[in-house]
């Protein structure tokens, strides 16, 4: 077994004794070393380049990141909800390439070369578009050239790095004098006809000045359906063994996102100054749970809602045990959650009637929120009660609950309650500005959460001005209320 560097193969890699060598061609991670501290990276929105160039309005940003979401949301549902004849294929990740929101700069290769990156918490594949590009979408940074870094080098096919994906074959490297045949060829596929193939190699990661020897990570020849131009490649943040976590045994990480109209860079960070907050008022730790069909996934178990405090009712409280804001808790041990049913299973419900019917998915590329159908339309019967104004339609923004505002009156100026989620029993509090979204097009004020027939889906605009601490080691996820704006390096 060996490892290929562009067109010669090195036995044990010339200078790696053999034994060592043939170890490490078994994990995943090829040769990296663990991180030495912590890693502050800033996290650019995907249109921040056209803010400045094109004066582009902050109603047309919105209004391409809710596409984005929707364009994101069709692709997730087939996948959670897969048919029953179809083979359910672990190189599949549900989400659609064009769907990443926020981008960080990494280096990659020796010499290293930029490498532009969408961040996805619903997916594992690192990858970027790479020389030669058959198929290739329109990317602003070079298109990688593997052949120019000494440090690159191919997976063989017969690797258990290759079978992490099922989606693999033998083949070529698709350089034009490589005869060899035992290459791991990979196909990913987002959703739709949203995929990307190429060759599974190895090279060196450079975070800020640090550097990471024999990162896995997707060598893209060709790429349908691909994100924007200011993306040249997606950066998996999830729980599978090829995601940059996982590869960089990080055992947590953090992110901060302000608020829209701000337009300011985020913050991403991975290690141990991963933190939030241990003080704050509203801070909550939820348990991550597992849905066992994809096990990348980053679940909350959904077993609450309230408008105000006021719990929601009908079919939802009957299935769940959560217990609203502000109300008596009815357990004689108040120091203890409800148990509902864990969100795992064989994934085949959907529309409220499947064993993970009621689980979410926490996911930093959608920017609105998504509900299943049954949650989603009793959220609306309470929000019409709550806000004495009449229903609109025709948002400019493509959302589909509105209120149209009393002419001349802002949105700020009106009321709307706040609503929660519980989480375990644990409740994170939404204010209006985290719902809520003035259509000044339209003269209406609309709710930044919308349907689906599949399992739900928290989106960046209900975490924005919120620090969201992963413990990958403990398997929970915390939530504390901040300025994110005031977060530096």
């Amino acid at each position: 077994m060996s490892v290929h560097h562009s067109t010669t193969t090195y036995s044990a890699m010339e200078a790696m004794p053999l034994l060592l060598f043939l170890a490490l061609l078994a994990v995943p991670a090829y040769c990296l070393q663990s991180p030495r501290q912590s890693y502050h990276l800033e996290l650019a929105r995907v249109d921040s380049v056209d803010t400045g160039s094109l004066n582009i309005t902050d109603h047309e940003l919105l209004r391409r990141a809710i596409q984005r979401s929707r364009e994101r949301l069709a692709s997730i549902t087939p996948r959670l909800y897969p048919t029953r004849n179809r083979k359910v294929v672990a190189g599949e990740a549900p989400v659609l390439s064009a769907g990443g929101e926020y981008l960080v700069k990494l280096g990659l290769g020796t010499p290293q070369r930029c490498f532009t990156a969408a961040i996805d918490t619903a997916s594992d594949l690192i990858w970027t578009q790479c020389q030669p590009c058959v198929k290739c979408y329109r990317q602003k940074d070079p298109v990688f050239n593997p052949m120019a870094s000494t440090t690159y080098a191919v997976v063989p096919c017969n690797s258990d790095t290759c079978d992490e994906l099922d989606t693999h074959r033998c083949g070529r490297s698709g350089s034009e004098d490589d005869d060899d045949d035992d290459v791991c060829q990979y196909t990913y596929t987002y959703g739709g006809n949203s995929t990307t193939r190429g060759t599974l190699a190895v090279d060196t990661l450079t975070i800020g000045d640090d550097s990471f020897h024999g990162v896995v990570f997707g060598c893209s020849s060709s790429s349908v359906g691909g994100p924007p131009a200011e993306v040249s490649g997606v950066v998996g943040l999830g729980r599978g063994p090829l995601s940059l976590v996982s590869q960089l045994s990080v055992r947590r990480f953090m992110y901060c996102l302000p608020p829209p109209a701000s337009r300011s860079a985020g913050r991403l960070v991975l290690g141990a100054d991963a933190t939030a907050m241990r003080n704050a008022s509203d801070r909550i730790v939820v348990p991550m749970s597992i849905n066992p069909r994809y096990p990348s996934y980053y679940y909350l178990n959904l077993n609450g809602m309230s408008i105000g405090d006021k719990a929601m009712s009908s079919s939802l409280r009957s299935s769940m045990n959560a217990t609203a804001p502000g109300t008596p808790d009815p357990d004689p041990n108040p120091n203890v959650a409800a148990s509902p049913e864990p969100v795992s299973g064989d994934g085949d419900g959907g529309g409220g009637t499947g064993p993970d019917a009621y689980g979410m998915v926490i996911d930093i590329a959608s920017t609105i929120t998504f509900l299943e159908e049954s949650l989603y339309e009793e959220l609306v019967d309470d929000l019409e009660e709550e806000i004495r104004l009449p229903r609109g339609s025709g948002s400019t923004l493509g959302l589909d609950l509105c209120f149209i505002l009393p002419e001349g009156v802002p949105m700020s100026r009106v009321y709307a309650p706040s609503m929660s989620l519980a989480f375990d029993g644990e409740w994170l509090k939404l204010e209006k500005e985290e719902l809520f979204v003035e259509d000044r097009e339209s003269g209406m004020m609309c709710l930044m959460i919308g349907k689906t027939d599949g399992v739900s889906i928290l989106g960046n605009y209900q975490q924005q001005n919120i620090q969201v601490m992963y413990n990958l080691r403990r398997e929970r996820i915390t939530f504390v209320k901040t300025n994110c704006e005031a977060m530096t390096h």
